[in-house]
């Protein structure tokens, strides 16, 4: 026996037209039907991809040092210039700490606890305006730690940016008075 070989292109085409010609079309109504099973997916716009693929987590408050019962007048201990927080997310911890500068204005120092990940803090003002409280990012370094230096007092927004996550963490009241 000799293998058969494939046949030519042309003879190929010959044998397709030969069946376009002997084979009717599906009615009009079938032809509709059948693609109305599929529905085709809406157009978006090449960045559209990327913002989906993120999702936004909202972290919860953990600790907060204000919480705890003040200390006695005099005694070392939590100052009102300091405030230690916690939150959490999704198997996250994000550890941060403020204080007051000796120049004035707050320091936000702090580490993300949880997956290894590289990502941005981002420090926004809690009512969304700009102004002197415009947007601030800063890279988390290889253990995780952040900082942020001359804030200015008021409520602010972090939230913690990786590579397909936001964590956004509640506002966070800078340089407030501590309630009692």
């Amino acid at each position: 026996m000799t293998p058969e070989l494939p046949p030519s292109d042309e003879a190929l085409a010959l044998l397709a037209h030969r069946a376009r010609q002997a084979l009717p079309d599906a009615p009009p109504a079938l032809l509709h039907a059948a693609l109305d099973l599929w529905h085709a997916a809406p157009i978006v716009p090449a960045s559209a991809p990327l913002a989906a693929a993120l999702r936004r987590v909202a972290a919860v408050l953990r600790f907060d040092s204000w919480a705890l019962p003040a200390q006695a007048q005099g005694m070392r201990g939590v100052a009102a210039d300091s405030r230690h927080l916690l939150f959490s997310a999704e198997g996250r911890d994000v550890d941060l700490r403020i204080t007051r500068e000796p120049g004035g204005g707050w320091s936000l120092a702090g580490q993300v606890l949880g997956p290894d990940e590289t990502g941005h803090i981002v420090l926004q003002p809690a009512d969304g305006g700009g102004g002197s409280g415009a947007d601030r990012r800063t890279s988390l370094d290889p253990l995780g730690e952040f900082r942020l230096d001359g804030v200015a007092s008021g409520q602010w927004c972090l939230s913690l940016e990786t590579a397909d996550q936001i964590v956004a963490l509640p506002a966070i009241d800078v340089g407030g008075a501590r309630s009692a």
